[in-house]
């Protein structure tokens, strides 16, 4: 039987978990071999060593902690309800202080339609004249044609 298996056995063993012919076989191996004696007691002192470790008791009762828990949820929400007032006393006296600036006037201004006379362009207007110039057909700048490289055989083209 294989380390293992014995270790597994052995362990269920230990749990309770083994069926008559299963514990038969491990109370024989524990008198016949040393080896698995010796693991058996080892498990034996682990398993008994884990029920006597003390369980370390909380300080507080759980229904401390609860509390401390919803306090702080408590303190979140009105720590947002608080930002969020503060934001929205910022944006009211931006607004108001751009209402009473003294750049009122220029920022309530309102455009204003010119006559006719002075939208239509004359004749002699030049396109130099002109604030914007498009060009289609006529590039501003010439654009140079790219280059056509030479056609050469391939340097390892094995014919």
């Amino acid at each position: 039987m294989e380390k293992r298996d014995c270790f597994e056995l052995l362990s269920a063993y230990l749990d309770g978990e083994v069926t008559a012919n299963e514990r038969r076989e491990v109370e024989e191996l524990l008198s016949t071999d040393a080896s698995i004696k010796t693991l058996y007691d080892r498990l034996l002192n682990l398993r008994q060593g884990f029920q006597t470790i003390p369980i370390p008791s909380s300080g507080k009762s759980s229904e401390t902690t609860i509390e401390q828990v919803f306090a702080r949820i408590d303190r979140r929400y009105h720590l947002n309800w608080i930002l969020g007032g503060v934001a929205v006393a910022a944006c009211v006296l931006g607004a108001i202080s751009g209402l009473f600036s003294g750049n009122s006037f220029r920022t309530l201004e309102m455009a204003q339609t010119q006559s006719t006379t002075e939208i239509t362009p004359t004749a002699t207007q030049t396109a130099a004249e002109s604030p914007l110039m498009v060009a289609l057909n006529n590039p501003v700048i010439e654009i140079p044609k790219t280059a056509i490289a030479p056609t050469q055989k391939p340097v390892n083209k094995v014919n």
